[in-house]
């Protein structure tokens, strides 16, 4: 499998370009928080809650694809396309198995109802965050070098993720999860750079999140072990996808 040829994908050839990178990563990040804030004032339940983050982020979702539409790039060099050599699905294993990994370690903690909530939460945050991380702030950072882009992308969806402090999350829980978005980050870009398509990555987003939910986000030791072996997967994931992305300028 290699990378997909420069015609082929979205680039934005702009100055300032880190800045534009900062300022659209930032937009999913202020429509979900202003969604859980709604929540939190409203006293929503646990479902209703959830539905309410899915409704941000799936108007951040819709926002992303408008400037997709509004920029030079199709829609499908910005990966909204089949993959590129799908038929070797050895490629993917380890996004399954990772979600393996931690359903066993977690289990299922939620009822039926809360658990089509936090599907349907899952899923908008899936195509939110894939939109504008992998798909625009990685557009934008590409004329730099697709692996600076890769890392850069990366970096800002991890250190966004301590927007969860906010919440009330624990702080030593909130810089685990950060370092765990950056590698998570890492692999998701790499696959779209070289599969061309945002598709497997929005799978493997929304099942990931969906199944950490319905374990209830617990931080026992079972769970943490079965994250830290996840982990493990996909750091020798992205160390083998590592190599087959180009470190030059697009």
């Amino acid at each position: 499998m290699e990378p997909a040829s420069a015609a082929n994908r979205a680039i934005w050839r702009i100055r300032l370009r880190w800045l534009a990178a900062i300022g659209f990563a930032l937009i999913p990040v202020v429509f979900t928080a202003a969604a859980s804030a709604v929540a939190q004032i409203t006293h929503q339940s646990e479902a209703g809650a959830a539905l309410t983050v899915a409704i941000g982020a799936g108007v951040s979702a819709l926002v992303g694809l408008l400037v997709m539409r509004m920029s030079s790039p199709a829609l499908t060099q910005y990966g909204f396309r089949a993959p590129r050599r799908a038929a070797a699905v050895w490629w993917f294993v380890p996004l399954p198995v990772t979600i393996g990994i931690v359903l066993v370690s977690a289990g299922v903690h939620v009822g039926w109802q809360t658990a089509l909530a936090y599907l349907v939460l899952t899923v908008a945050v899936a195509f939110d965050e894939e939109i504008w991380f992998r798909g625009i702030v990685l557009a934008v950072l590409r004329s730099g070098g697709t692996r600076v882009a890769i890392v850069g992308s990366s970096v800002m969806f991890g250190v966004l993720h301590l927007a969860n402090l906010a919440g009330g999350e624990d702080p030593s829980s909130a810089i685990l999860q950060l370092l765990f978005a950056v590698v998570f980050g890492v692999v998701a870009a790499e696959l779209v750079v070289i599969t061309a398509s945002l598709w497997p990555v929005i799978v493997w987003h929304a099942l990931w999140d969906f199944t950490n939910y319905v374990g209830g986000n617990a931080t026992t030791g079972a769970t943490l072990a079965g994250v830290g072996i996840a982990c493990a997967v996909m750091i020798a994931y992205a160390i083998v996808l590592w190599r087959r992305t180009s470190p030059t300028p697009a």
